[in-house]
């Protein structure tokens, strides 16, 4: 039960930044001279992450089969942040970063 408490911790310390980036409220990091999206991917592998520990909690409850479900897809969420870090897709990149990138 710790594991899963450290590793929600975790996921919650990706989305906050990921989500400021997001909403704009952080923005300095979209003027450094390098491409990376890294704090946009922040939000999909802490989104991923809560739903990887959420699965697995639910595992151990007993409704296995559900929290496998759960889990495989916060593993996709956590591998789209993992593709995300270096490319996100225009539709996906908030409006502000969209209008500032032309």
């Amino acid at each position: 039960m710790s594991i899963a408490l450290l590793m929600a911790a975790l996921a919650v310390g990706f989305v906050l930044p990921g989500w400021l980036a997001h909403t704009g409220r952080w923005r300095d990091w979209s003027r450094a001279g390098y491409a990376l999206y890294a704090p946009l991917a922040l939000l999909w592998m802490g989104a991923g992450g809560e739903l990887l520990c959420v699965g697995t909690l639910i595992a151990d409850a007993g409704a296995v089969g559900l929290g496998r479900v759960i889990g495989a897809i916060g593993l996709a969420g956590i591998a789209l942040g993992t593709v995300f870090l270096f490319w996100t897709p225009p539709p996906l990149r908030p409006r502000w970063l969209r209008e500032r990138k032309g």
